[in-house]
């Protein structure tokens, strides 16, 4: 295990500087997994990133195992954000948005799949899992975990890596798998920073320039729909419109998700989960 500093690029609240620690691991089997370990050694109120460059058993969504192979980036940062329980899909959503606007600062034009997928071109780079642990309806430890594809081998044509992205487009401003390291946790304090200063609603405004389904049709137990944004409970708002008159439907991302990938083809149809 290496020992490494990241210097953010601007101050967070619980941290003593503007600086935050590594733990850099060859192969782990999870990084959200190393990072609670870690969270019961550590003060309870300390931050930190755990990083591996593989992962064995990597947490995907629903218990999914994430596809974690050598030349990704996995890592999981752990803070303490004091925000209530309730709130708790608010971390994905300041995560989300605070990489996918560093990428862009990039000039790599990553959007967001609701609720915490991060696309490139119609493709998923990577994605988000948040985990907490809460007392008294207040979450006093959460971590964030992230993985993404950086030159790691991939085998399904709806996914891609940055290093395939820089290959037909330059100048490949994001150089190294450090320098990717630094865009994403930077990333995520910046999207809590903006969190805590402006809000929630003054985020979703910015979360949903960046939804892939913005004003998109999507399709619903064979309705037309049309999407409308994510709401401040994380929902997705979809206005369907039948015999004269419309309606606004709200799905939760904890019982649906859209499937944007039938035989090879963009579908947009939601599923329960």
């Amino acid at each position: 295990m290496e020992k490494i500093t990241i210097e953010l690029s601007s101050r967070v609240s619980f941290l003593s500087d503007n600086k935050i620690v590594c733990y850099v691991y060859e192969s782990l089997a999870s990084t959200n997994t190393q990072a609670w370990e870690l969270c019961n050694q550590e003060n309870w109120d300390s931050a930190f990133v755990v990083v591996a460059k593989q992962q064995t058993a990597g947490k995907g969504q629903r218990g999914n195992v994430w596809q974690s192979s050598l030349g990704g980036l996995y890592l999981t940062v752990v803070f303490p954000p004091q925000i209530n329980l309730v709130k708790v899909n608010h971390l994905t959503l300041f995560s989300a948005l605070g990489i996918t606007e560093n990428f862009n600062k990039y000039k790599v034009p990553v959007k967001i799949k609701w609720l915490n997928d991060l696309m490139l071109l119609n493709k998923k780079l990577g994605g988000i899992l948040s985990e907490v642990r809460s007392q008294n309806g207040i979450i006093k430890r959460s971590i964030i975990g992230v993985g993404i594809n950086w030159k790691n081998s991939l085998n399904l044509s709806s996914s891609t890596s940055l290093s395939s992205y820089y290959q037909n487009n330059n100048p490949a401003l994001i150089e190294s798998s450090g320098q990717l390291l630094k865009v994403v946790v930077d990333g995520i304090f910046q999207g809590y920073n903006n969190y805590v200063k402006q809000g929630i609603n003054c985020l979703l405004q910015r979360y949903n320039n960046y939804l892939i389904y913005q004003n998109q049709e999507v399709i619903y137990n064979n309705l037309q729909g049309k999407v409308l944004g994510v709401d401040y409970n994380s929902n997705l708002m979809v206005k369907f419109s039948a015999m004269g008159s419309s309606s606004k439907v709200l799905f939760s991302p904890d019982e649906y998700a859209i499937s944007p990938y039938r035989d090879g083809k963009i579908s947009n149809i939601f599923e329960r989960k």
